[in-house]
């Protein structure tokens, strides 16, 4: 069965694509939401800190595509509002990467996750 892209524009000069589904997404989505949960907690009352289970990291102000997407992230000292208005981390608005990325690795995709997208994560936003 063919897969449908979807185009989608969020700021004047950047197009990207709708990434195809998350094969094993039921496993990991209650952990992944766990922690999450609790980062937003443990932070409630900081304004200046954002956390992600379900945002896509762009790194590349030419091209959309170029992005991550980490099961979980926060970031310190951020203007909140900004980002959530935005509807991805860009960081060149944002200012800075993340200051913590979480990949929740499974046993379908554990040498994938620990491999070149936890090394992309690392080079791109390090």
């Amino acid at each position: 069965m063919a897969t449908t892209r979807i185009l989608v524009r969020t700021l004047p000069d950047i197009f990207y694509e709708d990434p195809d589904p998350v094969e094993d997404d039921m496993l990991q989505a209650r952990p992944i939401h766990r922690v999450a949960g609790l980062l937003y907690d443990c932070y409630a009352d900081r304004p200046d800190v954002f956390v992600s289970d379900g945002s896509f990291i762009m790194y590349n102000r030419k091209n959309g595509n170029d992005r991550v997407a980490p099961d979980c992230y926060i970031a310190f000292d951020v203007d909140v509002a900004c980002i959530e208005k935005m509807g991805n981390f860009w960081i060149w608005r944002v200012g800075k990467a993340p200051d913590f990325v979480m990949e929740m690795a499974s046993l379908s995709t554990a040498a994938n996750d620990m491999g070149a997208p936890s090394a992309i994560c690392m080079r791109r936003l390090g």
